[in-house]
């Protein structure tokens, strides 16, 4: 009988202290102290998403593929773009407000949307659609949803990105004519198109940022038979710099201006292994995010105080498939764990 009190009497105890417990704040998951918000747009699995803090939001309805390409920040509100597929195949260009979507296209030919920028009430987004009857992209943008054609059917054209300055509408993107077998970097403005490169290179990559009044391009072109690549960024469409490292492949996809200093984001080659590694470029010196095995990839950059981070993916080890993350500071935080292929396009860090 004083073994059964006994035990009765612990149980009671240990209950006690359970709910006792049970009513404190959960010590394992502690409120962020952190003055900073990241936001990053991408996908996982084969749905467009976004994620505040790491915590994800879908955007895609689930009906077909989606992906989000391009995100910015205006007060309270979140803007992003992108694709979905349609009921018939078709990719359809995707605008998001707050998660609300909009289609850009009517889903009669596939069309994809590439990068956004607001100025005030208006929204331009840059992309391309299969002309009518045609088998070619025509490069565009569209201003509150009206579209805005840059290229002829005559031409295969994408439209990458996309800002404004004052009444200047400019897009950086790339084409080719039917009878070229390599395409070429451009720039639009205001329509009228102005070329970066010509056919002796193979255009790859191409972004833009404004930073105050001034424009910067930023772009990646395949140099040599094996595919690999060289970056140059002008300002204010000023003469091109070529970021010269001992690297063979270089490929620098986004940009951005932290006072004097221009940071490019991107991935290349470096001595001692074969993988693709995460990079960045401070005024054209190289900073390797990554050292293998695994191959990784950087397709975003900012930089907020003294912190840089870049956003992009990793190759999946051990049977995983590729991992969204961004660097801080070249220190890697995973905010997808492998379960299904995922990758970050755009990442954006504010002060709360």
């Amino acid at each position: 009988m004083k073994k059964l009190l006994s035990i009765l009497l612990f149980l009671t105890i240990v209950t006690a202290f359970s709910a006792c417990k049970k009513t404190r704040p959960d010590d394992s998951n502690p409120p962020s102290t952190s003055p900073f918000d990241i936001y990053a747009a991408g996908r996982e699995g084969n749905v467009a998403k976004y994620w505040k803090n790491g915590n994800g939001v879908s955007l895609g309805s689930g009906t077909g593929s989606s992906d989000a390409n391009a995100m910015v920040l205006v007060g309270n509100d979140i803007h992003i773009v992108g694709y979905e597929v349609n009921a018939s195949g078709k990719y359809v260009a995707k605008y998001w407000k707050n998660g609300k979507a909009t289609s850009l296209t009517d889903g009669t030919q596939d069309a994809f949307a590439n990068d956004i920028f607001v100025q005030g009430s208006d929204v331009y987004v840059a992309g391309q659609e299969i002309a009518a009857g045609k088998s070619t992209y025509q490069a565009k943008y569209w201003k509150n949803g009206v579209p805005v054609i840059l290229t002829n059917d005559n031409q295969n054209a994408v439209a990458a990105g996309i800002a404004v300055i004052g009444n200047d509408v400019y897009v950086i993107g790339e084409y080719r004519n039917l009878d070229w077998p390599s395409t070429i970097t451009c720039y639009w403005k205001n329509g009228q198109l102005f070329n970066l490169s010509d056919r002796t290179r193979a255009a790859a990559d191409q972004a833009l940022t404004v930073s105050g009044s001034d424009l910067y391009l930023v772009w990646s072109e395949s140099y040599n038979s094996s595919g690999q690549s060289q970056t140059r960024y002008s300002k204010n469409l000023g003469n091109p710099i070529l970021i010269n490292e001992s690297a063979a492949d270089v490929r620098g996809n986004s940009i951005t201006i932290s006072g004097s200093d221009v940071y490019i984001g991107g991935s290349g080659t470096t001595a001692g292994t074969n993988a693709i590694v995460a990079k960045y470029w401070k005024n054209g010196s190289p900073v390797n995010l990554s050292n293998g095995p695994e191959s990784a990839f950087g397709h975003s950059i900012a930089v907020l105080g003294d912190d840089v981070y870049v956003a992009g993916y990793r190759d999946g080890n051990k049977g995983s498939d590729a991992v969204a993350q961004y660097w801080k500071n070249g220190n890697a935080v995973a905010i997808t764990n492998g379960s299904q292929a995922a990758l970050i396009r755009k990442i954006i860090v504010v002060k709360k």
